[in-house]
C-alpha cells in the first residue's frame, strides 16, 4: 500500500468513526440533559374544617436547592389550583411529554396543566387507589376495589381499560386509605405501590401476563415517619423514590423501604392534612445498544488518534491537502 493510500483509508476509517461518535453521543446524553424538569414535583393536597368539609387543591414544590439543613430543609409550595369541593387525587405525569392527568371526583378521569388547568370529563373509571405512567408512556392504575384487587393498563386519552389482570403473589390484595399510591420504578420497570394495612409496607410488580406476582420489599421505617398516619403518597423523581406523609418528604431506600427524612413542604394552607397525591418525572435508562455505539464511537477516535501519533513519529506530519 502507497503512502497515499495508506493515508486516504486512515481518513476514511476515521470519518466513519466521527459519525459513529456523533449519532451516539446525543443518545448517551439524552438523560443529563434532560434532568432539569425532574425536579418538578406536582400534587393533589387535602384540607379540612368543619364549615366546608373536605376540599382538594393542587400544585408544585422543587426537590432542587432546598432551604434549610439536611433533615430539615423547606420546599416551597406554589399553589396552581385553590381547593374546591371535588376529591382530586391518583395524579401522574408522562415522563416523555410531561402530561399529566388525574383522577376528578373519584371516578372522572381528566387532564391537568403544568399551571392547574383541569379538562373536562375525559371518560369515566372506577375509583382507583394508584395511577402512574412508566417510563415508557403507558399509563397503569391498581383497583383494590374490585372482588379480585387488580391492575389495569389505560388509555391516556380516556382512561378507559385496555388490559386488566389480577395481583397475585407476596401483597396479593393491597389496603389504602386514599389515592396516590402507585410510582413506577426508576430502574427495573414496573412499579412500587404503597400497602398501608397491618403495617404501612413497599410492594413491588412488573405488568406482564394476566396475572401478575406481587414482592414485599420491606415495611417502611425512619426518623420521623409515623406507622399511624396514612396521609401518605408516593412517588417517584428522576433517578429515585419519594414518600410523602402529611408535610414531611422522605427518600425511600428501594430494596428495603428504610425512610430518610429530608424535611417539609411548606407554605402549605393552615387547613392542610395531607397529600392525596404526587407525580414527578423519571429519568430515561439508556439502551445498552446506546452505550455500545458509544463505546465504540470513542474506540475508534482513540484508535485514530493513536495511528496518527505512530505515523507522525516515523515519518513525520503528513501534509493534508488543501
Amino acid at each position: 500500500m502507497t503512502a497515499g493510500s495508506l493515508v486516504g483509508a486512515t481518513q476514511t476509517v476515521w470519518k466513519r468513526c466521527v459519525v459513529a461518535l456523533a449519532a451516539a453521543l446525543p443518545c448517551a446524553t439524552a438523560a443529563p440533559l434532560s434532568a432539569a424538569p425532574l425536579t418538578d414535583v406536582y400534587a393533589t393536597f387535602v384540607t379540612y374544617t368543619q364549615v366546608e368539609g373536605y376540599r382538594y387543591g393542587f400544585g408544585t414544590f422543587n426537590l432542587a436547592n432546598p432551604t434549610g439543613a439536611p433533615g430539615a430543609y423547606a420546599y416551597a409550595w406554589t399553589m396552581l389550583l385553590s381547593p374546591t369541593n371535588q376529591s382530586l387525587n391518583v395524579v401522574a405525569r408522562n415522563s416523555d411529554t410531561g402530561a399529566m392527568v388525574l383522577q376528578y371526583g373519584g371516578t372522572e378521569f381528566r387532564s391537568i396543566s403544568t399551571g392547574g388547568a383541569l379538562s373536562g370529563n375525559l371518560g369515566s373509571t372506577p375509583t382507583y387507589w394508584g395511577m402512574a405512567f412508566d417510563g415508557s408512556g403507558g399509563l397503569f392504575a391498581y383497583n383494590a376495589y374490585s372482588e379480585v384487587p387488580e391492575w389495569r393498563r389505560l388509555d391516556p386519552a380516556n382512561g378507559q381499560t385496555l388490559t386488566v389482570g389480577a395481583l397475585t403473589g407476596e401483597v396479593p390484595a393491597p389496603y389504602s386509605s386514599g389515592g396516590g399510591n402507585l410510582a413506577p420504578r426508576p430502574a427495573g420497570g414496573g412499579f412500587y405501590y404503597l400497602n398501608q394495612a397491618p403495617d404501612p409496607e413497599l410492594v413491588r410488580f412488573i405488568p406482564a401476563g394476566n396475572d401478575v406476582a406481587t414482592v414485599l420489599t420491606g415495611t417502611f421505617a425512619g426518623a420521623g415517619f409515623d406507622p399511624e398516619n396514612m396521609a401518605v403518597s408516593l412517588f417517584a423523581s428522576g433517578s429515585s423514590l419519594y414518600l410523602l406523609q402529611a408535610a414531611s418528604l422522605f427518600a425511600v431506600d428501594e430494596s428495603t423501604a428504610a425512610l430518610t427524612k429530608l424535611g417539609t413542604v411548606t407554605g402549605m394552607p393552615v387547613e392542610f392534612t395531607g397529600f392525596s397525591g404526587a407525580a414527578g418525572m423519571i429519568a430515561a435508562v439508556p439502551e445498552p445498544s446506546t452505550w455500545a455505539m458509544g463505546a465504540g464511537g470513542l474506540a475508534c477516535a482513540a484508535w485514530g488518534a493513536w495511528r496518527r501519533r505512530k505515523r507522525a513519529a516515523k515519518h513525520g506530519p503528513v501534509a493534508r491537502p488543501v
